[in-house]
């Protein structure tokens, strides 16, 4: 017969075997260099959670810069740049177009109106259905590249595994509830 004891000692022990050492933290930024290059618009979260927006001026495997200056006349007494390191960084954006997914809705679109043309419809208004086409399509190809914003090229893996055990009490029931989560 299985006692609340035994199943509790399966289940820590269970749980002492399932669990993984902490996450150590990264020191390198990997094959970021890679994509992307000096003078590249980029996006940069920091471990704070502050947004760093400008052009990279540098990167290599342990450092990343980037000139975040705006306005109209540079002030050479105000440091624009800020240098990363790979631990500071959780994760490293590139931002997107809106003309781009316009290009690409708008050639979607187009394509409802070539097969209309292969009609046999003389005097049938066809221009107009395929400039109707042509704009929806460009503006679902913009709603779209809005909806799901900057790609991400970097992102830093500060997640460990996390084990979670909680009681079962009832009346004729007693137990434990665990979850891993990697």
């Amino acid at each position: 017969m299985l006692t609340f004891s035994t199943l509790a000692a399966g289940c820590l022990t269970l749980l002492v075997l399932l669990q993984a050492a902490p996450a150590a933290a990264q020191d390198t930024f990997g094959n970021l260099s890679e994509k992307v290059r000096k003078g590249q618009k980029i996006i940069v979260v920091d471990e704070r959670g502050a947004v760093t927006e400008g052009r990279v001026e540098n990167i290599d495997s342990s450092t990343l810069v980037v000139n975040y200056f705006r306005g109209r006349v540079p002030d050479p007494s105000v440091t624009t740049t800020r240098t990363f390191t790979p631990n500071e960084v959780w994760r490293v954006q590139k931002p997107g177009h809106l003309w781009d997914g316009a290009i690409k809705g708008a050639a979607v679109g187009l394509i409802p109106a070539l097969f209309a043309l292969g009609t046999d419809c003389y005097d049938c208004g066809l221009g107009g259905f395929a400039a109707f086409c042509v704009t929806v399509g460009a503006g679902a190809g913009v709603g779209i590249d809005a909806l799901f914003g900057p790609k991400t090229i970097y992102r830093r893996d500060g997640r460990s595994p996390r084990v979670t055990v909680a009681p079962i009490l009832g009346r004729h029931t007693h137990g434990l509830s665990a979850a891993v989560r990697f």
